[in-house]
């Protein structure tokens, strides 16, 4: 596997879009925003304003703490496994499998925290009363991005259960294999 083989865009051709598009992360990240869409319309613009403007503050500081707790644990892991385990999976294709979804969380909390930065900037200007569809749909990305990323994260749970047993049947084959008698 070559540097340009661990490039985000390449792993993502790899891992497949259909994989991110078409999982229930990311429908549930376009559904509940349309709720609370709904929700807004009455709530008046003032206070609509300062609430996003408190609510988008604290969030970048979510953003950032998820993100690094997300590099983190693919930190830890990668210390975890051995040289040999990591060969194995690189050799049977299944690397982009186990870390292409550490690559995207990173990427959509990196996304997540731009998108922060643009409605604070929104919420300050008077952007939001001159161009209030503009704001809309920023906001309704915003909301989007959010939570996709967040159940992304929460799904590299599962993500790790798998590598953990993959692990382990490697380990019992490598067993098998060093048990034999020469």
């Amino acid at each position: 596997m070559t540097n340009e083989d661990l490039r985000f865009m390449k792993m993502l051709k790899t891992f497949g879009l259909n994989k991110l598009i078409m999982c229930p992360e990311f429908v549930l990240s376009l559904m509940i925003p349309l709720g609370l869409f709904y929700l807004i319309f009455y709530i008046g613009q003032s206070q609509l304003n300062s609430l996003i403007l408190e609510l988008s503050k604290v969030i970048v500081a979510i953003d950032a703490a998820i993100i690094v707790l997300v590099i983190t644990g693919l930190a830890i892991l990668l210390s975890v496994l051995n040289s040999s385990f990591l060969s194995f999976i690189n050799s049977s294709n299944l690397y982009v499998k186990f870390f292409f979804p550490f690559y995207l969380s990173s990427m959509l909390w990196g996304i997540h925290i731009l998108f922060s930065i643009i409605l604070i900037f929104f919420t300050y200007s008077s952007l939001v009363s001159l161009f209030p569809e503009l704001f809309c749909l920023v906001l309704f990305i915003y909301v989007s991005c959010f939570l996709y990323a967040l159940l992304n994260s929460l799904s590299l749970v599962g993500t790790i259960i798998r590598l953990g047993q993959k692990k382990t049947e490697f380990d019992e084959v490598l067993g098998k294999v060093d048990s034999l008698p020469n």
